[in-house]
């Protein structure tokens, strides 16, 4: 190998050893702000179109301490429904992907997640299990 390259390569090597706090791009935006960050998140007409592609924006760096995540927050607050959009650091300490809080004066859905712009979609998820569970129930009644 020719000596005025090995520098160069081992910089390179050195270089990209290094790391540096990466970020995690998620959708940040309220609606009670900017209708186009309500649910449904696409137009209805084009699924395949988003309502508010510009809000994906990325989060700060990770460090040691921080790593961010993704969450979308649903908020009933005495009949005025809110959904919010946003980077994340501290997380549930139960672990749990979506959990509630149910107060007198407001009730919220929050979820997280992991992956650039998944906090985009509906939070609902059907369970497969809760599906096939209602259906032996009903044969069951019946």
């Amino acid at each position: 190998m020719d000596s005025k390259l090995v520098f160069p390569a081992a910089l390179l090597v050195l270089l990209s050893l290094i790391q540096t706090g990466s970020s995690i791009e998620c959708y940040t935006c309220n609606s009670y702000t900017d209708a186009h960050c309500g649910d449904p998140f696409f137009f209805e007409d084009k699924p395949n179109e988003m309502k508010n592609p510009d809000a994906l924006k990325a989060c700060d760096a990770d460090t040691e301490d921080k790593k961010h995540f993704c969450r979308k927050i649903y908020q009933n607050v005495r009949g005025d429904e809110r959904v919010i959009r946003s980077c994340g650091t501290i997380r549930d300490e139960r672990e749990r992907e979506c959990y509630t809080t149910v107060l007198e004066e407001y009730n919220t859905v929050v979820c997280q997640c992991d992956t650039d712009g998944c906090n985009s979609g509906n939070m609902y998820k059907v369970s497969t299990f809760a599906v096939l569970s209602a259906v032996l129930l009903a044969y069951l009644i019946h």
